[in-house]
């Protein structure tokens, strides 16, 4: 008897690219969990970490629960610190995310080392403009980038960068570099007491850091002084809870950074009345660095579900006393 996985989704297209990397499994979306008779009795499911936060202790008979999202804010509030939650839930993150944000990371820095956005003003006055950074910019083999957090996606962003010929110094909460893994492109490595010494050596510094009570506030206070010298670029892809918009505004008033590049916010969709909008050195995505594509998830699942038939370790599987 095939195997039947409900998805609770609003990925587009999810469906289809779950038949198409794995025929032999009977998918179907999940409308309503209350009214879907199969949900709540499945052995695997797939969903998106908003929509299944009120099911995680309705769900008797599941011993896996495949997400679409890396983050687990929503799941955060909904977990009961003496009663865990029973069965285990794997994040849709790794190599698929590491590629789409590093590719973010690497175009931001081209265009703002390049100044391309001036480019396109001048385009649009019909001018030839051949001056300042346009001709006279810094190469990613010129610099020395700095990488905040050290699971899949920082692993992978950090490769990219060093492919492409940056110096590459990480930042991780383990006392010393991990033996285990691939870790060669890191030319050096910090912890929390080190990171004033790291910041003062990066051109550019990319978060990618998950939100947790470690990473709560690690840019507060005055830390961003460190990066006067080399003026820094804050590039942050991970969570807004490293630093507060206050304090963000504060470092760039007084010039410890050179530019900011925001793709998460501690509101989403950032209010109209964000000072950040009209700051001429801060630069606005709207949390799209890597997003959640059904291809990717599809394949993501199959992968794991090859490695569950065998009673093998799933990767990324969430440890909600670390908050990841």
């Amino acid at each position: 008897m095939a195997l039947t996985v409900p998805v609770l989704s609003k990925v587009p297209n999810l469906l289809k690219e779950l038949v198409k990397a794995v025929p032999n499994v009977n998918f179907h979306y999940v409308d309503d969990p209350e009214k879907d008779s199969s949900f709540k009795k499945s052995e695997i499911i797939i969903a998106d970490f908003d929509l299944l936060c009120n099911y995680l202790y309705e769900l008797p008979n599941t011993k896996w629960v495949q997400g679409t999202w890396a983050g687990i804010d929503k799941l955060i509030p909904q977990i009961e610190s003496s009663k865990p939650i029973p069965f285990q839930m794997t994040r849709f993150t790794g190599e698929h995310f590491g590629k789409l944000m590093g590719e973010y990371v690497v175009a931001n820095i081209v265009n703002h080392e390049r100044n391309f956005f001036e480019l396109k003003n001048h385009q649009q006055k019909q001018q030839w403009h051949r001056e300042g950074k346009v001709t006279d910019y810094r190469a990613i083999s010129d610099l020395t980038v700095g990488v905040l957090g050290l699971g899949h996606i920082g692993n992978r962003v950090g490769k990219l960068l060093h492919f492409l010929g940056a110096e590459v110094l990480a930042f991780g909460r383990r006392l010393t570099l991990p033996t285990e893994g691939d870790y060669c492109h890191i030319s050096k490595y910090y912890t929390k007491e080190t990171l004033p010494l790291m910041l003062t050596e990066c051109d550019y510094i990319v978060s990618v850091l998950p939100q947790t009570h470690e990473t709560n506030g690690l840019l507060e206070k005055d830390i961003l002084k460190n990066c006067a010298d080399k003026q820094s670029v804050l590039i942050n892809i991970g969570r807004s809870n490293i630093i507060s918009e206050d304090s963000l505004i504060r470092a760039i008033n007084n010039k410890w950074l050179s530019a900011v590049i925001l793709d998460v916010f501690d509101v989403e969709p950032l209010p109209e009345s964000s000072a950040l909008w009209k700051m001429d050195r801060v630069f606005i995505t709207p949390h799209v660095s890597g997003m959640t594509r059904a291809k990717d998830v599809a394949e993501q699942f199959c992968s794991n579900l090859n490695l569950y038939k065998k009673n093998l370790p799933l990767p990324a599987v969430i440890d909600f006393t670390k908050g990841y």
